[in-house]
């Protein structure tokens, strides 16, 4: 009896010794690491789920979205923010794609109702509405604001509202610009002409403007080229007149005030102190700036680097304030947003890179290079700071009183199309500034009408 006892006694201790092995194996194989990394540990030994690949699945799978812009010159800057976002996510990848502006909006008219638009891709101001309105184009950014990945009142000059429709936002915040008053310190030093300051009104810029030209060496003292936002908008509003009401409900174009602001720019070509309409349809007033072709013109902040980069005029050129007008000092801002593909393939991961784009650190990016002015709130100073040579201080300080790009009605974008077809015939001479002014005016009352 005993002998069979402890037969059974050594049994049951080498089952309870087998049992207790695998036990301690069970816990060594759980607290181990088989990522192939060799260096046994684990990083969610706490939850003992898969690592997250940094955009909420439990996947690393690679991913390439795409980001298309139109600024050349603003690429390098837009490549390292997406480096800088894919090293925080390693596993999503950003190819920046840049389709230039006379292309850009062509393309993706056709890209929208197709479905093929690019997953996250700038968005302008004027064009907008005909996004938000014209079928499932781009996506909201509700979740984003909601969660608090995005936060519209980390932005300046309340630009998170242009890309606001009927309370639903749909776009990020990227930049602003206002417009300066660009001037070719060699012209004004050779006439021994002290540059243009912010005691300068509309008739000082006319009166330097005439000094300046000379007709027979191609040279002349302002561009008054035919341009609505680098242009005569300015020069209504300063006057006293308007774009657009308020409340968007009429055309100001009409406006007495407005159409005598028009007539005196376009004064400036019949008294040779500008180019013609037909020398600016040849050659971009811009260009004409930087081959040293024209004395002072007016440009958006965002040609900064494009006109710096000519080797005729770098060093030979600053900003100024836009002159006051009889009225105030006119000024037009307007925002760039960020907005993504409401088809895209990859939507959970634009939303992570579309809440990138609108962080400070991107922000911070975009100046630092001296891409354009971040909207990000205390952002600025490192843009004015790039390039210390030219006074960049005045697109930040007309910001303030500035008034924002009229495009936040659903007219705009018929409106805006027929402007400068009826424009070009006044700046061509085939009837009065006045005529024209009044026919952009019916035209617009009338799209808004439409509109309702």
């Amino acid at each position: 009896m005993k002998m069979r006892y402890r037969g059974r006694a050594a049994i049951y201790l080498l089952g309870a010794i087998l049992v207790f092995t695998m036990m301690m194996t069970a816990c060594s194989n759980n607290n181990g690491s088989n990522n192939g990394s060799g260096n046994g540990s684990n990083n969610n030994k706490e939850t003992n789920q898969p690592a997250d690949n940094g955009n909420g699945s439990e996947s690393a799978k690679d991913v390439t979205i795409s980001y298309t812009i139109w600024d050349k010159i603003q690429q390098p800057a837009m490549e390292a923010i997406a480096k800088e976002f894919t090293a925080e996510h390693p596993n999503i990848h950003v190819k920046v794609e840049v389709i230039p502006w006379a292309d850009y909006w062509t393309k993706m008219s056709a890209a929208a109702p197709a479905g093929t638009l690019p997953d996250v891709f700038w968005m302008h101001g004027g064009q907008f509405i005909k996004y938000a309105t014209g079928g499932n184009f781009i996506e909201p950014i509700t979740d984003l604001i909601d969660s608090g990945a995005v936060n519209l009142d980390d932005y300046a000059s309340n630009l998170g509202s242009i890309y606001t429709l009927d309370g639903v936002s749909y776009g990020v915040p990227k930049d602003f610009d206002t417009i300066g008053l660009a001037y070719n310190k060699e012209l004004f030093d050779a006439a021994g002409i002290p540059y243009p300051d912010d005691t300068w009104d509309y008739n000082k810029l006319a009166e330097v403007a005439k000094q300046l030209s000379q007709p027979d060496k191609g040279i002349y003292g302002f561009g008054a080229k035919m341009d609505t936002q680098v242009g005569y908008w300015n020069d209504m509003i300063a006057n006293g007149g308007y774009v657009l009401n308020d409340d968007m409900t009429k055309s100001g174009y009409d406006d007495p005030a407005s159409i005598e602001a028009l007539k005196f720019r376009y004064q400036m070509i019949l008294d040779g102190a500008s180019p013609t309409h037909q020398q600016f349809t040849d050659t971009e007033a811009t260009e004409m700036f930087k081959s040293g072709k024209l004395a002072m013109t007016f440009e958006g902040s965002w040609r900064n680097s494009d006109i710096d980069s000519s080797e005729i005029i770098h060093g030979k050129w600053d900003w100024a304030v836009l002159p006051k007008g009889k009225v105030t000092r006119g000024n037009i801002i307007n925002g760039l947003g960020n907005v993504m593909s409401a088809q895209g393939k990859h939507k959970e991961e634009s939303k992570l890179f579309l809440a990138f784009l609108g962080s400070k650190r991107a922000a911070e990016i975009t100046a630092e290079m001296g891409a354009a002015i971040p909207a990000f709130k205390g952002t600025q100073d490192a843009w004015v700071a790039s390039n210390p040579d030219l006074n960049l201080q005045i697109f930040i300080d007309q910001a303030a009183n500035a008034v924002p790009y009229p495009s936040g009605s659903k007219a705009y974008p018929v409106w805006f199309a027929k402007e400068p077809e009826i424009m070009s015939q006044a700046w061509g001479g085939a009837i009065s500034i006045e005529d024209g002014a009044k026919k952009v005016a019916d035209m617009m009352n009338q799209a808004i009408e439409d509109a309702k």
